[in-house]
């Protein structure tokens, strides 16, 4: 290859040129080896130092917000009645999945058997008669993150068949 205006390099024998061609070969195709500059470096500090000072305030929010949320418990706890803790619906949803002989978690679990569906939608019987104001949307979440439509169903069919009743408890004697 020949650039104009340039004259070609006077070579002794075609050996010479080839030799010539894979020594530029080689140098235009070999890997350079490039020195990173020193501000790349100190970017690359400097952005690892923002990223854990990120987590840092990430954790420290998340800890602020946690405590907020236990001083506000504690003061529902002290302006509280003990009738308006009655109506909170976790705890009617606790009282009556003890009724039923299950948990709380069970009762918002996923579990699908005859007897947690009835503990299930005698809760929420309780919880609709206690706390009329909540809405489907609010009272699906708090069993579990159910959909609206499916609480709708279950007080459809509590209609239609009526309120379970927790199992009766033989006194033993």
């Amino acid at each position: 290859m020949l650039r104009q205006g340039t004259p070609a390099p006077e070579f002794e024998s075609a050996d010479a040129l080839q030799a010539h061609y894979r020594a530029l070969q080689a140098r235009m195709w070999a890997p350079r080896a490039v020195a990173p500059r020193p501000e790349t470096l100190r970017t690359r500090a400097l952005a690892e130092a923002q990223r854990e000072r990120e987590a840092r305030e990430t954790e420290a929010r998340r800890q602020a917000e946690l405590e907020a949320v236990a001083a506000m418990d504690a003061l529902v706890f002290q302006v509280l009645d003990p009738e308006q803790m009655a109506r909170e619906p976790k705890r009617i949803i606790a009282q009556v999945a003890e009724a039923f002989g299950f948990t709380h978690a069970d009762i918002v679990g996923d579990g699908r058997t005859s007897d947690v569906v009835r503990a299930r939608y005698a809760a929420i019987a309780a919880v609709r008669e206690v706390r009329p104001d909540l809405s489907l949307p609010r009272l699906g979440r708090l069993f579990g993150g159910r959909d609206h439509t499916t609480m709708l169903h279950a007080i459809r069919k509590m209609e239609r068949e009526g309120v379970p009743r927790p199992p009766l408890r033989e006194a033993a004697e």
